[in-house]
C-alpha cells in the first residue's frame, strides 16, 4: 500500500511539473493604440475583458461532456468549474466598474456600469467595429484566450481532488484578486539558486527597476547556498524585496506523509538567516496543493498562505521571455490587480520584468512592496 502511495506521489509531481499542454502565448505589439496613460490602460483592459468575455461564452455554450473531453479531465467534477465561472463574471462586471468613464467610448462603446448581460451583448460589437489596425490584436487575443480560459477550466475541473490557486480552500488565503484596482504584487519561487545565478541576477534587475517582492525559498536550496556562502551572505543579498516559504522539498504537501516535518525544517532554516520583525511569513504551497488541515497548522504558526492569479508560466521551455511579458501584461490589462507568480531559479523573469515595467510606466499602476498586502 505504501509503494502504490509513493507511486502516486511521484505521478503527481510529474503531471504538475509538466504544467498544461498548451499555454496561452500573446503578442502585445500587435495592440496598436497607446499606452501613455491611466485612460490607455483603461481602454486597452476593457477591449481584453470583452474578447475574454467573448470566448467565455463561447465555452460555456458546450455541454459538459464535450468541455470535459476537450479539458482532458477524466476525474474531475463541475463543482470547481461552477464557482471559477461565477467568480469570473463577478469579477469582470467589477472590473468594468472600475474603468474611466472617459474610455467606456473607444473603439467599442460599453454602459457606464453595465450588467453581465449588458457586457455579453457588447462583445458581438467586436467583429463589426474594431478598427482594421486591431483586427491582428483580436485574431491573436482570441486565441490567447481560448488556450487561457482552458488552462483555467482544466485547473477548476481537478479542484475537487487537487487543489491549486485556482480557488481559495479559506478566508485567510490571498490570491490577488482581493488588493485593489490596478495593484500588483511580484512573487518568485523555488530559489534560492547558487551564487550569482539567477536568484543574484534578479534581484539586481528589481533593485534597477525600483522593485520589490516576496521570495518564496525552498529550504534544502536555501540550506546548500548557506552551506556554500555562509549565513550573513545569504541574509543580506535579498535587500528590501520580503522572504516566504516554499516548503523543504518541492512536492505537492496535499499527498506528502511528512508535510508537517518538510513545512518546520524549511522554517527553520529561514528563521535562522532571516529577520521577521513585524514582517508577515507568509507559505506557499508547492504547485499550490493543499488541504484545510495544512492551512490551520499554518495558521497556528502565524504563516498565511500566499497563492497567485497571473501565472507568468516563465519556468516552462514552450514558451520565450518575450512571450512571458506579453501574457504577464495581457493578465494584468485583463484581471486588473493580481499576485504575480515568478521564478528566480529560471532566466526569464529577468528579461520579462523590464519589459513589463517599461509597457505600464505611465499607466498610473501600483507595483505593491509587500508590506502593503
Amino acid at each position: 500500500m505504501k509503494k502504490l502511495l509513493l507511486l502516486f506521489i511521484l505521478i503527481s509531481n510529474i503531471i504538475f511539473s509538466q504544467g498544461p499542454s498548451n499555454i496561452a502565448t500573446a503578442n502585445r505589439d500587435l495592440w496598436k493604440l497607446p499606452m501613455k496613460s491611466s485612460k490607455d490602460f483603461d481602454v486597452a483592459s476593457k477591449m481584453e475583458m470583452l474578447v475574454f468575455l467573448q470566448r467565455f461564452n463561447e465555452i460555456n455554450s458546450v455541454g459538459e461532456t464535450e468541455l470535459f473531453k476537450t479539458l482532458g479531465v477524466k476525474d474531475g467534477t463541475s463543482e470547481g468549474i461552477k464557482i471559477w465561472k461565477k467568480q469570473t463574471e463577478d469579477r469582470l462586471v467589477a472590473n468594468f466598474k472600475n474603468l474611466e468613464t472617459n474610455a467606456l467610448s473607444e473603439v467599442i462603446s460599453v454602459k457606464v456600469n453595465p450588467t453581465y448581460p449588458e457586457l455579453v451583448l457588447a462583445t458581438k460589437k467586436l467583429s463589426d467595429e474594431l478598427p482594421e489596425n486591431l483586427k491582428n490584436w483580436y485574431r491573436n487575443s482570441k486565441n490567447f484566450y481560448k488556450t487561457y480560459i482552458l488552462e483555467c477550466l482544466r485547473l477548476a475541473a481537478k479542484s475537487n481532488k487537487r487543489t491549486s490557486e485556482i480557488n481559495t480552500l479559506d478566508p485567510t488565503e490571498k490570491n490577488g484578486f482581493e488588493l485593489n484596482d490596478k495593484n500588483y504584487l511580484l512573487t518568485f519561487d523555488d530559489g534560492p539558486t547558487p551564487k550569482n545565478g539567477h536568484t543574484d541576477q534578479l534581484i539586481n534587475i528589481l533593485k534597477e527597476q525600483n522593485l520589490t517582492g516576496i521570495f518564496f525559498l525552498s529550504g534544502d536550496k536555501l540550506q546548500q547556498r548557506i552551506a556554500a556562502n555562509g549565513k550573513s551572505s545569504v541574509s543580506s543579498m535579498y535587500g528590501e524585496n520580503w522572504i516566504g516559504s516554499h516548503s523543504m522539498v518541492h512536492k505537492s504537501h496535499q499527498y506528502l506523509s511528512d508535510w508537517k516535518s518538510q513545512i518546520d525544517a524549511s522554517n527553520g532554516i529561514i528563521k535562522d538567516v532571516f529577520d521577521f520583525n513585524n514582517k508577515t511569513f507568509y507559505f506557499r504551497p508547492p504547485y499550490g496543493q493543499r488541504n484545510k488541515e495544512i492551512i490551520q497548522y499554518l495558521l497556528k504558526n502565524k504563516q498565511p498562505v500566499l497563492l497567485w492569479n497571473i501565472d507568468s508560466q516563465d519556468w516552462s521551455e514552450k514558451i520565450s521571455s518575450q512571450e512571458v511579458s506579453s501574457r504577464v501584461i495581457t493578465l494584468m490589462l485583463l484581471w486588473r490587480k493580481g499576485i504575480i507568480l515568478f521564478h528566480d531559479v529560471h532566466p526569464k523573469a529577468s528579461a520579462a520584468l523590464p519589459a513589463i515595467n517599461e509597457y505600464f510606466k505611465d499607466c498610473q499602476i501600483k507595483w505593491l512592496k509587500p508590506e502593503k498586502i
